[in-house]
């Protein structure tokens, strides 16, 4: 007599079973990690604090429209960086204290002590695109200084994993050379520069330089890569 052989059930591989549930937890790592981010944003005091670090990306460029111009010996350093960084070092009241490291992609390095004084926008060395936290559309950048720049618009900029409030300041001033007294000699200066409005600090920044004679344009950029504050 032969037995009927029962063909047994095929289920799903353990190995598939393995894969899906390292999917599950790697996707529940990240939705935490994303919450814990975004309630530490949310909660963090505003303005900048000790440790807090932010990096950048500066670059540069030049038209020569005349043929009497040259491109400006300084405006290679900016190609050759491989980064700017900007650590707070101290927070008293408005003045804030940081060092700036500007890193060369031969290997050198330029460093300082700096600091800025929020109400006044004085700074002490080559950086001063820091502002006071919290400033709203129509609200002066530097409360006690006489330049008059005001917050001109605020947007939102989407990062990695949050979103934050931007301001923005434009500016454009007509610079005449001392050396011509006929005053013909001129530089049309213009500025536009982004900053987040939790901690004041600079997120993108663009000079435009226009000069008539010689005929030259000038474009200077940075762009914030990397921030210990929030992830860019």
């Amino acid at each position: 007599m032969f037995m009927a052989h029962r063909r047994k059930k095929k289920g799903i591989p353990k190995i598939l079973i393995s894969l899906l549930l390292i999917a599950i937890i790697a996707l529940a790592i990240t939705a935490a990690t994303y919450v814990v981010v975004n309630m530490y944003n949310s909660q963090k005091p505003r303005g900048l604090h000790v440790g807090d670090v932010f990096t950048y990306n500066m670059t540069a460029s030049s038209y020569l429209i005349t043929q009497d111009a040259v491109t400006p010996a300084y405006l290679v350093q900016y190609n050759m960086t491989d980064y700017y960084q900007v650590s707070i070092t101290s927070v008293k009241g408005d003045t804030i204290g940081f060092n700036t490291l500007w890193q060369f992609n031969n290997g050198t390095a330029v460093t300082d002590s700096e600091s800025i004084n929020l109400d006044t926008g004085v700074s002490t060395g080559g950086f001063w695109a820091i502002y006071l936290p919290g400033l709203n559309e129509g609200a002066l950048l530097n409360p006690q200084a006489n330049n008059g720049l005001i917050v001109n618009s605020t947007s939102t900029q989407t990062y990695a994993t949050s979103t934050r409030t931007t301001n923005n300041w434009s500016t454009q001033n007509i610079l005449t050379n001392a050396n011509d007294p006929t005053g013909s000699t001129q530089q049309d200066n213009f500025w536009t520069v982004n900053f987040d409005e939790a901690t004041g600090m600079l997120t993108s920044l663009t000079n435009v330089q226009e000069y008539n004679n010689p005929g030259l344009n000038i474009a200077i950029v940075w762009q914030l890569t990397n921030s210990t504050v929030w992830q860019v």
